[in-house]
């Protein structure tokens, strides 16, 4: 009998203690014209010219966010610039 309350016990602790997971979509903040202006004058609508934007589709930003940080295409972008690209790109595959 002890050893249940015990257990039980404990049960009600990790309940209370842990939070329960929360399905968030953590958006990327960025300018979406700036975006645009990126991603025109780095050759091309998609992944700076080198893919179609069609292949991002379903992509919110934070996706494009982490697919951009592990791109080498990035090197001359500044975090800001990486947030506006990561708006743009995801916003545009999803609209066609």
């Amino acid at each position: 009998m002890k050893t249940n309350t015990i257990k039980w016990m404990i049960a009600a602790l990790f309940i209370v203690l842990i939070p329960p997971a929360v399905n968030a979509d953590l958006s990327i903040v960025g300018n979406y014209e700036y975006g645009e202006k990126i991603a025109t004058k780095a050759y091309g609508r998609g992944c700076l010219g080198c893919h179609a934007i069609t292949k991002f589709q379903g992509s919110n930003s934070t996706e494009m966010m982490e697919r951009l940080l592990a791109s080498w295409h990035i090197s001359s972008f500044t975090d800001e610039d990486l947030r506006d690209l990561s708006v743009y790109l995801s916003t545009k595959a999803n609209q066609e």
